[in-house]
């Protein structure tokens, strides 16, 4: 891998314990705290760890060991065999051969900001460290390691007016969020799916063999990938496209939760006629007090409608005026961005966090699906969640791409997300709320879910299954099959073999 780079980013009101619960910072600035990907070596495994017998694999006591296992999102603990701090695919193969001489399940983890299921008694590899970057800017693609994220990316291919189908984080691994399709906050209804625009993928199966899968070669492996998440081995580098865009007209109206009512009405409305070129959602949201926005909504529950618009910024005016006129706005930071400052339209939170999440997918929002996420999230309400969104999808996130993959629901409307971090005492609660949110929604609901968006308690397989469509779903079983049969990369949200 080459072009290399810094990985450095340029970039107290008394609350009471529910609001407390809800302030876990769904709204904050975003940091990059993830897994260390340059750690002091520890003694190799006896049999396998390292070439040349040494460095590169830590066990439990070993120094590192706990940093390498730091992820994101820190509801889920590991407690591995051993962890592998690949830095190449050689590296991820022999992690992989051990693994199966020894029956062991394999694990990977490059930022942690998914939580899944714990590896422990496993083999967890690292890719964090893998984070090359080559930009092929006469091509519009890029050529990347596992361990890249979208923060660093995003600022290389600005400098070529390229941007990619980039999460709602700068901080997200791309190879994890776009296994799992890839849905951009920032152009998916322009553009679609990131796992859309993949090329090609070099992957390390159950049997240790590097394979790699495009179009024409591993079709079956390169189908199921993309979308499949990590149940058909570990990506060591992906090539995918990228898009002419230099600047994005984007950002958040913020309005008081009292006026839900017009607003989420009003928003789903113009969300219906806005062009593909916008991008929408709208979350009631708990800002926490040192968020990095004005201060009328600090430490405030808002109603928090998120827009991007690629293309002329006076066009983009027009298109948000009438969210502009249709309540008092408490904050307004919608405006001409570089597209490096996509992140700060969803504002996500510093980590490491302990997030509790539930989703589901809608197929419609009527008036009665807005009233019930009025009364279970709003103002008077008793939710301890920090976020409960509804976002839109359509436009190219509901056409079959010409290389179609494993994503599955197309035909939904809008995703449906809740989340909420707790201190040990009140998991439970806002566990149950999360439910609670979910089921009130089930009128309006498809049953199917967006896989990037299942949490750690959404991860067995009924769950799992609901994020396919039956005939995707029966079609990823029988590729899991025949390329991972005794099902070694199960500590994930798992399809398991027929």
């Amino acid at each position: 891998m080459t072009e290399h780079d810094d990985r450095t980013d340029p970039e107290s009101p008394s609350l009471d314990r529910r609001t407390l619960l809800r302030a876990g910072g769904a709204l904050g600035a975003a940091g990059a705290v993830g897994t260390t990907g340059a750690l002091s070596a520890a003694p190799a495994m006896a049999d396998g760890g390292g070439r040349g017998g040494k460095e590169h694999w830590l066990r439990p006591g070993d120094e590192g060991y706990e940093e390498a296992l730091a992820g994101f999102n820190t509801t889920v603990t590991h407690r591995p065999e051993a962890v592998v701090l690949a830095r190449d695919a050689r590296d991820v193969q022999e992690a992989v051969r051990y693994a199966g001489r020894h029956d062991l399940p394999v694990a990977v983890m490059a930022t942690g900001h998914q939580a899944s299921v714990p590896s422990d008694g496993g083999i967890m590899v690292s890719t964090a460290g893998m984070d090359g970057i080559h930009l092929r800017p006469s091509r519009s693609s890029v050529h990347i390691g596992p361990g890249v994220r979208w923060g660093r990316l995003a600022r290389k291919a600005h400098r070529h007016g390229l941007a990619g189908l980039a999460g709602s984080s700068t901080d997200v691994g791309v190879v994890g969020y776009t296994l799992g399709g890839g849905l951009s906050p920032a152009l998916g209804r322009l553009h679609g799916y990131n796992a859309d625009h993949v090329t090609r993928l070099e992957i390390v199966t159950a049997d240790g063999e590097l394979r790699e899968a495009t179009p024409e070669s591993e079709s079956d492996l390169f189908w199921a990938a993309r979308g499949g998440k990590g149940n058909f081995g570990i990506v060591t580098s992906m090539d995918f496209g990228l898009f002419g865009v230099r600047t994005l007209y984007a950002g958040a109206l913020m309005y008081a939760a009292e006026t839900a009512p017009e607003v989420l009405r009003a928003w789903r409305d113009w969300a219906a006629a806005a062009p593909e070129s916008v991008t929408t959602s709208a979350a009631f949201v708990q800002v926490p007090p040192d968020a990095p926005l004005p201060e009328p909504v600090l430490g405030k529950l808002v109603l928090s409608v998120r827009v991007s618009h690629v293309g002329d910024a006076d066009e983009g005016a027009a298109l948000v005026r009438p969210l502009r006129t249709v309540a008092p706005r408490l904050a307004d930071t919608v405006r001409e961005m570089p597209f490096t400052d996509w992140g700060q339209i969803h504002n996500d939170p510093e980590g490491p966090i302990s997030a509790y999440e539930r989703t589901t997918l809608l197929g419609e929002l009527p008036d009665e699906a807005i009233d019930s996420m009025i009364h279970l999230a709003g103002a008077d309400s008793d939710s301890p969640m920090g976020l409960v969104e509804v976002r839109q999808l359509g436009g190219a996130l509901a056409r079959e791409p010409e290389v179609p993959g494993a994503i599955g629901h197309r035909e939904a409307a809008f995703t449906y997300f809740a989340i909420g971090m707790a201190p040990p005492g009140d998991v439970e609660e806002v566990r149950e709320y999360g439910v609670r949110l979910m089921e009130a929604m089930g009128p309006w609901s498809t049953g199917g879910a967006y896989v990037n968006f299942l949490s750690a308690d959404e991860s067995d397989v009924e769950e799992v299954r609901r994020a396919y469509t039956p005939e995707v779903y029966e079609r990823l079983v029988s590729i899991k099959s025949d390329v991972d049969g005794d099902n070694m990369f199960r500590v994930n949200h798992n399809i398991p073999p027929g």
